[in-house]
């Protein structure tokens, strides 16, 4: 294979995000503007959060579909407190706490009990929306205003908002310990076989429980973000649309479904190429059920691409 080829193979998400930036330049000129390229940074910062712990989790061999509900559950949570105490540190603190500990009940489950990561987060998915209803009653909203919700939600720094800059913050510490630390080469070696890796002395169990609580604590971040980017937070919120959209954007990027490989860069990269899309189809006017059948092929697609290359590597390594 030339090294183009192989480029064109290793990078191919990066070729086709540029690709559908030109056409949908093309069709609105409106979409390369420096407001909506700032809108599309604003708009996938929760994506991008639950993207990364589940990329993490995926990585592991499991899946964590309770992500997007739990965001919308620690939005309303923060929403709450700060009606009741007027201020966001209480909410802030049982925000996070909550979070790793909604991650440490699905890993020690899926580690300790050897149940399926599908069904035990499915579980805590129902969980996490009926709680949603109980804590505000369907109807109601809970406004928030004041500096932190302003900042976070709308600050900028040198044109790019906080929370962007924040999750680029999160994505490079994230790829500093999945690429240079034994916890990162860890993650991988499970994916690829937890047998194996116990054989190398591997504490396989830690490492997933510690996996599912870094998806919580993202989940939770993402729902602090959520609430600030909204202003308002309500029972109903479709945090299932930000589960769908994450689970696209790291398979988009190049993570094998059934673990063991994947990129910090390519999940982001997905994350660009979803985010694109997305905004691309709303300034289109494009109509919100044809969002889930262009959605529906790309993963599908993806999968089917991932999967060809993954199969070639296999048979130039032997």
């Amino acid at each position: 294979m030339t090294q183009f080829g192989r480029l064109l193979r290793e990078k191919n998400i990066v070729f086709v995000t540029i690709a559908c930036c030109i056409v949908f330049f093309l069709i609105s000129p409106r979409f390369l503007s420096l407001d909506n390229m700032a809108a599309i940074s604003r708009q996938i910062v929760p994506i991008g959060l639950i993207a990364l712990g589940q990329f993490f989790v995926v990585v592991s061999g499991n899946i964590d579909l309770s992500m997007g509900m739990g965001s919308v559950l620690f939005a309303i949570v923060l929403g709450v407190l700060f009606g009741i105490t007027g201020g966001v540190a209480v909410g802030i603190a049982a925000v996070i706490i909550g979070a790793i500990a909604l991650g440490f009940l699905n890993g020690y489950f899926v580690a300790k009990l050897k149940l399926p990561a599908f069904i035990v987060t499915l579980s805590t998915l129902f969980m996490a929306q009926g709680l949603s209803g109980l804590i505000i009653p369907r109807g109601q909203q809970i406004f928030l205003m004041g500096d932190f919700f302003r900042v976070v939600g709308a600050g900028t720094f040198a044109g790019l908002y906080w929370s962007f800059l924040f999750l680029l913050a999160l994505y490079a510490t994230a790829y500093f310990v999945y690429n240079h630390t034994r916890w990162g080469s860890y993650v991988v070696a499970i994916g690829n076989s937890e047998q194996n890796a116990q054989l190398a002395g591997i504490d396989t169990d830690r490492v997933k429980i510690g996996v599912f609580m870094f998806s919580g604590l993202c989940s939770g971040l993402a729902g602090i973000i959520l609430s600030t980017r909204m202003g308002f937070v309500q029972p109903g919120l479709d945090g299932n649309g930000l589960l769908l959209d994450s689970i696209a954007a790291i398979i988009i990027g190049g993570t094998l479904i059934l673990g063991g490989r994947g990129t910090i860069g390519g999940a982001l990269w997905g994350l660009l190429f979803i985010g694109v899309t997305n905004n691309a189809l709303n300034l289109l006017n494009v109509e919100d059920v044809w969002h889930l059948v262009f959605k529906g092929l790309i993963i599908l697609v993806a999968l089917g691409i991932n999967w060809l290359l993954w199969q070639s590597r296999q048979v130039e390594a032997h």
